[in-house]
């Protein structure tokens, strides 16, 4: 909470970003009539989530596409887009932080700000509620979850904060907790333990506790995670999105200046974050992650529709490094 800057009993723990996005959109509350608000960059976990809810219960999900490839994405066009899509039935606005398909990152603050007049006019029941899978920003840059401006984040923590694997968590404001009801059954300490009614038993609860899964974890890992926030804390998050953000900017500069290479995410700090995807002429991308494997360094596909070569220079590369995976794809014009 501390970290996050928020209220620890606003926070439910959980195994993934997976586990997150389902348990939040298979629960918000839809009345009959009103959608949700997707985007065609989003994970296939968010897509398909929100699919099941479609199957389950006949809810409507539309989405529309915030940029084109190659870079191009700007805040005003990204907030145009989905401002301009709001309709009075858009009950939920579900966006990806950092596109793991092209390393946009999105304006969630200027999004926040353009939803405010949208929602000032609607009651609770029927104001936009806006939803974050955070799960490449988390450990980047320099912001609190108030900063951001959503109104529920969702992500993982062995990503960039280095926490375990099996850990993860949910934020939700206050103001929107009671329209995101518990999905599977909590395992709380209370006074009289199980011997209460599920009712009883889930007013005495904060939201975070009643939202977060009962049953068997790896709580090992669970337990770990505080060490992975205290390790970010101890180094400041000023300095770790500095850090980042040089030797990601370092490397967008070598591959926009290379004439066999297409790069397709922003150059800007404010449009991107750890991620970049870049496409070399003549070569699937596949081919050109196995070419830079024999070179030792390790880079991905993006498993989309359409596929990008992947690097992801974070807190424990530095420069030369970058350098090398540099030398690597200037070699292979």
């Amino acid at each position: 909470g501390r970290y996050l800057g928020v209220r620890p009993r606003d926070i439910a723990l959980t195994d993934s970003t997976t586990m997150g996005l389902g348990l939040v959109y298979s629960a918000i509350a839809l009345r009959e009539g009103q959608e949700v608000l997707g985007t065609e960059h989003d994970h296939y976990a968010t897509n398909r989530s929100l699919e099941l809810r479609a199957l389950r219960t006949g809810a409507t999900i539309r989405r529309i596409r915030l940029y084109e490839p190659g870079g191009g994405a700007s805040v005003e066009g990204i907030v145009s887009a989905i401002t301009g899509a709001i309709r009075p039935s858009t009950r939920v606005l579900a966006v990806t932080w950092v596109h793991s398909s092209s390393g946009v990152k999105l304006p969630l603050r200027a999004i926040a700000d353009a939803l405010e007049p949208i929602n000032a006019d609607r009651g609770p029941e029927d104001r936009v509620i806006f939803c974050v899978d955070g799960v490449h920003g988390l450990g980047i840059d320099d912001v609190t979850l108030p900063d951001l401006g959503c109104d529920v984040f969702i992500a993982g923590t062995h990503k960039w904060l280095f926490g375990p694997r099996g850990t993860g968590l949910i934020w939700a404001r206050p103001e929107v907790q009671a329209f995101i009801p518990t999905t599977i059954p909590p395992f709380p300490h209370t006074g009289g333990g199980w011997n209460v009614s599920a009712g009883d038993m889930m007013e005495a609860l904060s939201w975070g506790v009643a939202s977060t899964p009962g049953g068997f974890h790896s709580f090992e890992h669970r337990w770990a995670v505080a060490e992975a926030f205290e390790f970010h804390e101890a180094i400041g998050r000023a300095r770790v999105a500095e850090r980042i953000h040089a030797l990601n900017r370092q490397l967008k500069e070598g591959l926009a200046g290379m004439n066999h290479v297409t790069l397709h995410t922003p150059m800007s700090d404010e449009l991107s974050a750890g991620i970049v995807c870049f496409e070399v002429r003549g070569m699937r991308p596949g081919e050109v992650v196995g070419r830079l494997a024999d070179s030792q360094i390790v880079a991905s596909t993006s498993p989309y529709a359409v596929s990008y070569v992947r690097l992801a220079p974070g807190l424990l590369n530095d420069e030369d490094e970058v350098e090398a995976c540099l030398r690597a794809v200037r070699e292979l014009a």
